[in-house]
């Protein structure tokens, strides 16, 4: 187990990481637990912008809510998301534009995979944010 655990990560300056990001451009690099960092993927690696590392005074994960609906007709019961996954995040630097403009991917130590699909940026009060992540990305 360990040793086909091994072949599908890749080691990189004391660093793991999934070898499907190999060929996305930027390599992760480790974050600290009030550092996030924005990138965007793209198809054509030439169109994406550099990445973006913001650090901020507090970083929180919060996952995703979901409301049980009615059962299917095999008797299985369906599951509704009531509120996206987020990074809360507070702290941010004054200049930091809270849209989510060009960027499809965040990257947080704090996120259960250590990254996810970007949705959308919501602007709380002051110099906070609510980064909503794709379930299960």
């Amino acid at each position: 187990m360990a040793k086909k655990l091994r072949s599908a990560l890749m080691v990189e300056r004391g660093q793991i990481r999934p070898t499907h990001m190999l060929g996305t451009g930027v390599p992760m690099s480790h974050q600290d637990d009030n550092t996030v960092r924005l990138e965007a993927r793209y198809v054509s690696s030439g169109d994406e912008p550099p990445p973006l590392t913001l650090r901020c005074g507090l970083v929180t994960y919060r996952d995703a809510e979901f409301k049980e609906t009615t059962k299917g007709a095999d008797g299985a019961v369906m599951r509704s998301v009531v509120e996206q996954a987020s990074l809360m995040v507070s702290g941010l630097p004054a200049n930091f534009n809270q849209s989510k403009g060009d960027w499809t991917h965040i990257v947080s130590s704090q996120l259960p995979n250590g990254q996810g699909e970007l949705l959308g940026v919501i602007p709380l009060s002051g110099n906070r944010a609510r980064f909503t992540i794709k379930s299960g990305s």
